[in-house]
């Protein structure tokens, strides 16, 4: 154990009753931490074929077309 560890068990067996509630909902707020987004997100590299250039109207028209986005696994 460290010694903040050790710390903070004994400034919790020092608090009067009242104030362990408040300690314990952040105590549990901030252990059940939600997980962040994966990198790179899940759109990233979807287009397996393609121009260089994605950027041209026509290219961006025949990807919507497509169905952007489907191909989800």
């Amino acid at each position: 154990m460290t010694a903040n560890r050790d710390e903070l068990i004994h400034l919790i067996e020092g608090m009067p009753d009242d104030q362990v509630d408040a300690l314990l909902a952040d105590a549990r707020r901030l252990s059940s931490s939600k997980p962040k987004g994966t990198w790179p997100p899940k759109f990233a590299g979807m287009i397996k074929d393609g121009p260089d250039n994605g950027s041209t109207p026509e290219y961006v028209n025949t990807v919507l077309a497509r169905g952007f986005g489907s191909e989800r696994r």
